[in-house]
């Protein structure tokens, strides 16, 4: 997939697929790195970083040596969260998580709430209700019919 020779699969700034979904592994940070490492290189993800981290760097992190770097200051987080595909806030809690051992967040939401959140805050109340009852509907916890409110 990857390739040495300079093609680019993934291009700067293009979100990857999520390797590990809604939950959060224990090495977040590691865990992207090891999934970016299939598509691009150690210096590809020096440059699509805007140079934030060495490619030496990146590569410790991939390789797991611990004992061999430092996490990202905060203010190499934007120029990650570009490589990564992520925002800033998602990169700081995977930071948090694997350099700090911090498990529980201030905003306890999994990954798709936090999605979800802008657009059903935006919401009419009457919309929003439509929308709790085709969720309930979806996931087979109510059996409402049409004309019928939901209790």
């Amino acid at each position: 997939m990857r390739s040495d020779e300079g093609d680019h699969f993934v291009e700067a700034g293009q979100a990857l697929p999520d390797p590990y979904g809604a939950a959060m592994t224990e090495t977040p940070f590691t865990s992207r790195v090891q999934h970016l490492f299939k598509y691009i290189t150690y210096e590809q993800m020096c440059d699509q970083s805007g140079g934030t981290r060495s490619a030496s760097w990146w590569r410790h992190v991939q390789l797991e040596h611990t004992d061999l770097y430092n996490p990202p200051p905060p203010k190499d987080i934007p120029g990650i969260a570009r490589l990564f595909g992520a925002t800033e806030e998602q990169v700081a809690g995977m930071i948090a998580r694997e350099f700090y051992g911090v498990s529980r967040y201030p905003n306890l939401r999994s990954e798709r709430e936090r999605h979800f959140a802008p657009y059903l805050n935006a919401l009419s109340e009457e919309d929003a209700d439509l929308v709790l009852d085709l969720v309930k509907r979806l996931n087979g916890e109510a059996d409402v019919k049409q004309g019928e409110q939901p209790n």
